[in-house]
This record gives structure tokens, sequence and C-alpha cells, in this order.
């Protein structure tokens, strides 16, 4: 009995100090609340449901945790484009490359929210050059998109990194195999007070770089070896306000594949053509590609928040010939060296107005300076048709400064508990190689007649813009009297068209059980000066064209099952794209061939007309097995693309197991087996618009990836 003063302490909490009045036979307890130092967290475990769907605003939303990545059968060490390929709508092409329902470069990226420089998809191979160690989760957008999205309106493929404060995630994996692949790489993270870091890195040596040119197992002078690099920093400048600093990094020095037993086509002074043959040819292309992002995110209130970031990007791509061979087998020797420097600011305000109902809008600004510098040997060809035997020099220059800006404005509203609408408008303007501009509204309608089904249907006007890095035209009028020439068009466009489309799309979502979900989205499009690219000439670099106008459009369902042990998952998609007439660069393609796109609709060639993927894991115990597939009706080649290919398909398995050693962690192994059928896959022919040597995918593959851990910093 009696009244006390209680001072209570403990380490990483407030001190506090209360009076406490003790009565006689009191049995009432004594309760505390201290207060933290810093920030609490408090780990969840939930279950996972089907990740197929519809985002907040009504558009298609596919998404693939770390956890599906995983159950992939090469886990982690997946490139990105081929986790993109087990999702609906996506379609592989040469070198690793994906497009998305039919459109060659319409992919924007996005990481954390940020938008990331529109030139990361001039590298057509971007998403190879990713690895998957860093991603959170990745989702594919597409359908009508709202009017935050601008420039690249196909898809957007929305990455959200690892961060450091989710737990233990340092480890160390080593893979080799087959084709001489060697491959190292890194996870670090952790966080200290308000302070957050993650890293990885990765070593690659393969001979698997580029798609192979010839259909045997192993391919002909493809050797790449490539490094990359990735970090997220994190800072909380207060509860509200965080800053974050995303970088990354990749270096990849590729060979260029060969042919064996090309007959030589030209004379080079004295040289014998036995000396050089065509398995030993030795070109390759050296790529480069650095990005950071700055941002600032916060809440100036309970209903609003903003983000601001500044992004800067440099990609330069090196093709590099041999000297003699190339003159030999192909009458021209280039080098070829293109670069980008793009620097963008964006931002975004988000004002609540209601429960349900939020207003955004936004800004971006970028530039992006492109040089393109091109120097060919040729030889030369006289008045009377006869070629000469010594080559001559041809170089041609190119610098530019291509600016994008734009504003958008748009309202999402959940007028009832099932009737939802999220609408708006954006104005762009591009000036540089292209000068335009438009007004793009969007709306969508979102409609839940049940707790189990979503039904949507959209309409959007939407602005591509080009690709910024481009091959000089005027280096083919400088080949004119030469072996470098092509039967060009003599007409036409230099510069490209920005392109211009509508879309309609429609489908709905529907969750059979908590573990099963289906999805079906329709589309439409009406294009106008469709954008296209082509490799014209024998360099990889490709360059951008329009077609006049044309018409696509599909239809992409996906099933979804997610149990604690297994989950699975298959797409099917049928697409289709047709355009008539060719809008600019002309001097790319043969005269006929132009006469004839000029006359007739036909097909492209960058969706197959019916594709499917799919795959299951299954975990007991510290086994795992996993299974995936891949199905392509094929692609289009030859004159005006009117040659079907043949069908594509794959299959890969993998086995994994942890073992757990005292004092020490989880060890795992996983084998894996890519094309167990061992099946020849022919991509892409060796001719077609804008292609010039046979693509091949991959045969049967063996790997093993030992992953451990490794101490945290």
């Amino acid at each position: 009995m009696g009244t006390y003063l209680l001072n209570v302490r403990k380490k990483g909490f407030k001190p506090v100090a209360i009076l406490v009045v003790l009565q006689e036979h009191s049995k009432n307890g004594l309760s505390l609340i201290l207060e933290s130092e810093t920030a609490l967290t408090l780990p969840v475990t939930a279950t996972l449901k089907p990740q197929n769907g519809l985002s907040a605003t009504g558009t298609n939303k596919y998404t693939l945790t770390a956890k599906d990545i995983k159950n992939l059968p090469l886990g982690e060490a997946t490139p990105l484009n081929q986790v993109m390929l087990q999702m609906p709508g996506v379609a592989l092409d040469q070198n690793q490359e994906i497009h998305i329902r039919g459109e060659h470069m319409g992919i924007q990226y996005e990481m954390n929210g940020i938008m990331l420089p529109l030139d990361i998809n001039n590298d057509p191979t971007f998403t190879q050059l990713l690895n998957a160690y860093f991603v959170k989760s990745v989702s594919l957008i597409d359908g009508v998109l709202p009017a935050q999205y601008g420039y690249r309106t196909s898809g957007v493929i929305d990455i959200h990194t690892k961060e450091g404060c989710e737990g233990s995630q340092n480890e160390f994996t080593a893979a080799g195999g087959q084709r001489d692949t060697a491959q190292g790489s890194f996870q670090l993270g952790g966080c200290a007070g308000d302070f957050s870091y993650y890293a990885t890195g990765l070593f690659l040596q393969s001979n698997l770089g580029f798609s192979s040119a010839v259909p045997a197992p192993d391919p002909i002078h493809d050797a790449v070896t490539e490094g990359q690099g990735f970090s997220y920093l994190t800072y909380a400048l207060n509860p509200t306000t965080k800053l974050s600093l995303i970088s990354g990094m990749t270096l990849s020095f590729n060979q260029f594949p060969n042919q064996p037993n090309e007959p030589p086509q030209f004379t080079f002074d004295h040289k014998n053509p036995a000396d050089y043959p065509s398995a030993d040819i030795n070109s390759g292309l050296n790529q480069q590609d650095y990005y950071g992002v700055l941002a600032l995110d916060g809440a100036i209130n309970s209903k609003t928040d903003y983000q601001f970031a500044y992004a800067i990007h440099y990609n330069s791509e090196t093709f590099y010939p041999d000297p003699v061979s190339d003159l030999i087998y192909q009458g021209i020797s280039s080098n070829i060296f293109t670069s980008d420097l793009a620097n963008t600011f964006q931002g975004d305000l988000t004002y609540r107005v209601g429960s349900g109902h939020s207003i955004r809008a936004g800004f971006y600004m970028g530039e992006y300076g492109v040089e393109s510098d091109q120097s060919s040997q040729v030889f030369p060809i006289n008045s009377m048709g006869t070629v000469g035997t010594s080559p001559v020099l041809r170089a041609a220059d190119l610098n530019k400064i291509n600016l994008v800006y734009g504003v958008y404005l748009q309202d999402d509203w959940k007028l009832t508990e099932k009737f939802s609408v999220n609408f708006g408008s954006r104005w762009d303007r591009i000036s540089g190689f292209t000068n335009d501009s438009q007004f793009s509204p969007t709306i969508n309608f979102v409609y839940k007649p049940t707790t189990d089904t979503v039904l949507h249907v959209g309409f959007a006007r939407s602005f591509q813009v080009p690709n910024f890095q481009n091959v000089s035209s005027g280096i083919y009028r400088l080949f004119r009297n030469t072996t470098g020439a092509i039967d060009t068009s003599p007409n036409g466009n230099s510069s490209p068209f920005a392109e211009t489309d509508y879309t309609w799309d429609g489908g709905f979502t529907h969750q059979f059980t908590p573990e099963l979900a289906f999805a079906e989205d329709n589309y439409f499009r009406i294009d106008r000066h469709y954008l296209d690219e082509g490799e014209f000439g024998f360099v990889p670099i490709d360059a951008p064209f329009n077609y006049v106008r044309g018409y696509g459009g599909g239809t992409e369902n996906s099933l979804t099952y997610n149990t604690k042990d297994l989950v699975a998952r298959a797409n099917v998609f049928v697409a289709r794209e047709e355009d008539i007439g060719v809008a600019s660069g002309q001097y790319n393609f043969p005269a006929d061939e132009v006469g004839f796109i000029d006359r007739h609709y036909f097909v492209l060639d960058h969706t197959p007309l019916v594709g499917a993927s799919g795959g299951a894991a299954y975990r007991t115990g510290p086994y795992q097995f996993t299974f995936d597939g891949l199905f392509s009706s094929g692609l289009r080649g030859g004159f005006a693309n009117e040659t079907q290919l043949p069908k594509v398909w794959q299959f890969d398995l993998s086995g994994a197991r942890d073992f757990t050693i005292p004092r020490f962690g989880k060890i795992t192994d996983r084998v894996t087996l890519l094309n167990i059928f061992d099946r020849t896959n022919l991509i892409r022919p060796a001719n077609g618009i804008g292609v010039f040597q046979a693509a091949y995918g991959p045969r049967i593959t063996v790997y093993d990836t030992l992953t451990i851990p490794l101490p945290g910093l």
C-alpha cells in the first residue's frame, strides 16, 4: 500500500516514468506501453493466391513473384526474358528478344514504381541482360493502360526489387554445364536503422551468346563473356519520406555466330578463300549498358502522396567485323559504333478525394542524345559492272538530340461497391529524328457482379515514339556503285514517324476456389505508322521504320493453381497483326518488296498465330521438382513474310534438394535439363524483312547450380 515512482528502461525503447498507487489487497495488473526508438517490423506469413487478374485501374496484370521464379527450372538464374515468356501474349524472337501482343517496340520498363528511360528499349535483348536474382516480383501490365503510361504501350514490365530489410538473402550461386557454360553470382542485403541496402552481381561465360546460326547442338563462334551488377539503396528521411537509389550495369562481349561451308562471293586481291573458311569469320558485338535512378517518395498529408525521380542511362553497341572474311563472303566489312545517353526527370502527385476516389497527375521530360559512327570497306563496281578486288572506304556519321516530354491527368473512381471507372488523358511531344505531338485519352470500366468475378472493358488512343538508336540513311547513298549497295527503293522518308494506335480491350477474371483462378482478355487495335525494326545489312544493329496502317487483335487465356506444395499455370493466346504500305525507311527494302507491301496487306513476323506456355512445381520435404514448356505455331519469313515457319516447342525439367548444415545454413543443389526432347527449333530463317541470318533455339543442355549462404555484412 502506498504511492511509488516507477522508472522503466529497455534497450531500443525510450525510457518512461509513471506514478503507481497500490491499495491494500489490490489484484489489478499493470500494463506499460514503451515507444520504440526505431520503426518496428513484424514478419507476416500469408498464403499466396493466384496472381493473374486485374490491376486497380482495370488493366490486365499478370504477376510472378520471387517464389514463382524459383519454381522455374533455372530458378533465379533464369534471364528476365525467359521469365516473361511464361506470361500470356509474350512471343520469342531471335537472340532471345521478346514481343508483347504482336508489337515490336512497345515495351515500357518500370522499376519500383519509376519509369525507366525509354532508350532501354533500344536494346532488344535488354531483358536478357537482366538476371532475375534481384526481382521480388515482376508483372506484365497490358490492355488499356491508364494515362500515367505513355510512349511504349503494348505492355509494361513492372519490376519490384528486393530490399535489404526484408530478411536474410545473402548467398552465392555457382552454375555450370554444357556449351562451356560457367556462371557465378552473389546477393547481399541488410539494413541498419533507416538505411537499407541490396546488391547482386553476376559473371557469365558461355558458348550460347546470340541465337545459333546452325541447327547443330553446338553453335559456331557464338561465345559470350558478360558481367552484370545491380544495387538498390534506400534511406528513410522521416516516417513518411524515403530517398532511394537504383543502379545497374551490364558489359557483354559477344562473338557473332557463323555458318560453315559458305561459298565465297568476292575476290579480295590475291588472298586464297580456302585460307578463310566461313566457320572462322571473326566478327562480334560488344555492348555496354549503365543506368541509375534517384527517387524521392513521400506524403504531404494523409490524402496526398508524391514521387520525383531523375534517371540516367547510357547504352553503346560496337560491331567489329572480320576485315578479310567479311569482304570475301559479303562484299562489305563494317565498323559501326552507336551510343545513346539519356537524362530524364519525372514527377507524380496523387490526391485521395475520398474513399475509393483518387486523382493523379504527373509529367515527364527526357533528353536522348544519339551518336552513330559507321565506316565500311567495300569493293567498287565500274560502269561495265566489273567488281574490283581492292576495297574502298565509305563512311557516314550521325548525331542527334531527341526530346520527349508530356503531362497527364487521370481519375480513378469507385462509383459503387461493384462498379468503378478509370479515365484520363495525356499530352506528349517528341522532337529530333521525329517531330510530332498528340492528346491521348483513355478510359477503363470495371464491374464486379460477384465477389469471385470481375469484368472489364476499355478504350485508349496511344502515342508511341520510335527507337532513338539508328543507322544513318546516308551510308546507303554512299554505297552506290559498290558491293555494299542493295536494290533499294529510291524514294521515301529517312526519319521514322511516331505510331498512333486505337485500342479496344475487354475481358474477365474468375476465382473458382482460393487456389484456382482463370482470366481471359480480348483486344483489337487499329494502328497508323506501325513501328518496326530490322537488321538491314550484315550488321546486328537495328534501324526503325514505319508501315502506313494496319490492325491487330487477339485473345489471351490464363489458368493458375496455387497451393503450399504444388503450383501450376497455363497460358494460351491467339494473335494477328497485318499492315500495308511502307511509310518510312524505304531505302532499307528491295524495290520489288516495297512495291508489293504498298499494294497488299501482309502478316507481320513478331508473333505466332498461336502461342502457349506453362509449368508446374512440386515440393516435398527438401526436394523440389519443376517443369515448364513453351509452344509457338511459328513466326513468318521470306519475301514480304509470306512463308510460314515451322512450329517451335521446348520443354524443360529440373530437380533440386536442400541440405542443412549445422552452423552454416541451407545449401541447395539444382540439376536442370533444357529442351529435354532435343527439338531443333528454327526461330528465324536467313531471309525475311530485316533478317539476314538464320536463328535456332538451344538444343538439349544440362546445368548444375549450387547455392550456398553468405555471412551478412
